[in-house]
């Protein structure tokens, strides 16, 4: 055990060292620092205390974050799993004479410390936080640590699910059965809370629901979100039960791997190839997509499309085969996010605001950019910006029905006109685009090599600054000129309109040379 926990020691001192030694990397530490600094400073300022919004906002939002992350990565055991060990390890550690209860405290060490640095992105919605709720920078810090426990436990919780139903479909049914049964169980007892709290005003029956005890037994999120809540309110008595049931779970992960002799070695194995697998993708500058098991082989080949039009007849019918229902998961969960936002915040221009923040982080998972890490589409014998068109015709009815799923719902909650609605609908619509011209000017000019985190820096910062004109259109209009909201959000979208098309013009030979993609 010493030996581990002097690699564990030394692998965190050198992975500083090498920070110090690599100037990209020292230079995005800096940055990335300097951007928390800012949101800070920035979120001190003009702050009155007397608007400060009713903490159990906060509180049902934390748990809201909490329940969802627990629910996607739990999960993923269904699937592929979640590993706590790196393919080094593998490689190393379980061929070496090391005992396997061992190498499970090892490896649960080993991911606390990831999980921490997935939630860093929390720093940066301080000040938002601190506007509305008077949040200090601990308590922001306390949910940072409560969301990364819950990642924690999440990644847990698909080990054994896959442990437990890996090679056997009734299992996986069975288990599913329960997995989902009891996330209905608590979102039916949930609307029925709401349905019988006291009030008119639906956001405060909301709030009251939210704070049932009942939910405090929901898997990880419950739990870990009283514990939070604690830490802020100084209640040593919910403190201890967050941080006890936490250890608790440990042991019984603990307990069903090692004292119940599961041979966890390979699933750990499986699940461990499986990210690495996506990581080296990832770096490669190649495109994965999950896929399931047992695939039923229907009707076969495209139907239609000729030359460039193939490609977006292709998208339509990988899109087809890919979802069930009309959105994907990851757009349900942004439209579920804009909304919860909107309706806690009462601000219908804070929630549009949310729905482009969520749209750069999201815009390039299109089949579109998938494509450009592929080589047919450089061999086809077409016009490049032809090619360009027809690769992007596929976001049109996609952002179009996510914006339409998200902003809908505004109508009711606002009571607002239909043109305002439309206008947030085709406002997003644009800006997708806009992202997309950002996204795709960077691949003509630096391909996909290159330092990804300073990639990724530069296009948020790009992609903001690409988004400014239209806002300051919008706010002149708004507040100077006077005109209806509805006005000032088509203006905004037709001046995005224009640099969207203007972007995609300087980026037009993108897939004029494959080697882009091996700079």
């Amino acid at each position: 055990m010493s030996a581990l926990l002097y690699l564990l020691s030394h692998k965190a001192k050198n992975r500083v060292k090498e920070i110090f030694h690599r100037p990209a990397e020292l230079v995005l530490l800096l940055v990335g620092v300097a951007l928390v600094v800012f949101v800070i400073f920035s979120g001190n300022m003009d702050v009155n205390p007397g608007s400060f919004r009713p903490r159990a906002e906060l509180y049902a939002i934390i748990f809201a974050l909490y329940a969802l992350v627990f629910v996607l990565t739990a999960k993923n055991g269904f699937v592929n799993g979640a590993s706590m060990f790196s393919m080094a390890d593998v490689n190393l550690l379980f061929t070496g004479p090391n005992l396997s209860k061992t190498l499970l405290s090892y490896g649960l060490f080993s991911q606390m410390g990831r999980s921490l640095m997935l939630g860093v992105f929390i720093l940066y919605q301080y000040s938002w936080v601190h506007n509305q709720y008077g949040a200090t920078v601990a308590d922001l810090f306390v949910i940072l640590v409560g969301y990364a426990m819950t990642v924690f436990l999440g990644q847990m919780a698909a080990m054994l699910l896959y442990s437990f139903t890996s090679g056997s479909d009734e299992k996986v049914r069975i288990a599913k059965g329960v997995f989902y049964g009891i996330i209905a169980a608590f979102v039916l007892y949930f609307v029925y809370l709401v349905a019988r709290a006291s009030g008119d005003n639906i956001l405060s029956r909301v709030l009251i629901a939210a704070a049932s005890p009942v939910l405090h037994f929901f898997p990880a999120a419950g739990f870990l979100r009283l514990g939070v809540v604690g830490v802020m309110e100084g209640n040593v008595v919910r403190i201890a039960i967050g941080l006890g049931c936490f250890v608790g779970s440990l042991i019984l992960y603990y307990v069903l791997v090692s004292v119940l002799n599961m041979d966890y070695y390979e699933d750990v194995l499986k699940a461990t190839e499986v990210s690495f697998s996506a990581i080296t993708a990832r770096k490669e500058g190649k495109a994965q997509e999950m896929t399931p098991r047992n695939v039923k082989v229907g009707k076969t080949g495209l139907g239609k499309g000729w030359g460039a039009s193939a490609i977006a007849q292709k998208h339509n019918v990988e899109n087809r085969r890919g979802k069930v229902l009309l959105l994907d998961l990851a757009s349900v969960i942004m439209a579920v996010v804009t909304i919860a936002f909107a309706f806690f915040i009462k601000e219908m221009i804070a929630g549009f605001a949310m729905s482009i923040y969520l749209l750069i982080m999201t815009i390039g998972g299109g089949r579109w950019s998938k494509e450009l890490t592929l080589p047919y589409v450089y061999l086809m014998p077409e016009p490049p910006f032809k090619k360009l068109l027809f690769m992007l015709k596929e976001q049109v009815p996609v952002l179009l029905t996510q914006s339409v799923v998200t902003f809908i719902p505004f109508y009711f909650i606002f009571r607002c006109d239909w043109l305002t609605i439309i206008g947030f609908i085709l406002g997003r619509t644009v800006a997708g685009f806009l992202f997309i011209g950002v996204d795709l000017l960077l691949h003509r000019w630096f391909g996909v090599g290159g330092n990804k985190a300073l990639l990724i820096m530069l296009y948020f910062g790009l992609c903001m600054i690409a988004a400014v004109p239209g806002i300051v259109v919008a706010v002149v209009l708004y507040q100077i000129v006077f005109l209806p909201l509805a006005f000032c959000v088509l203006a905004m979208a037709l001046f995005d309109l224009l640099l969207a098309l203007l972007l995609l013009f300087f980026s037009r030979n993108v897939l004029s040379v494959s080697e882009f993609n091996n700079k």
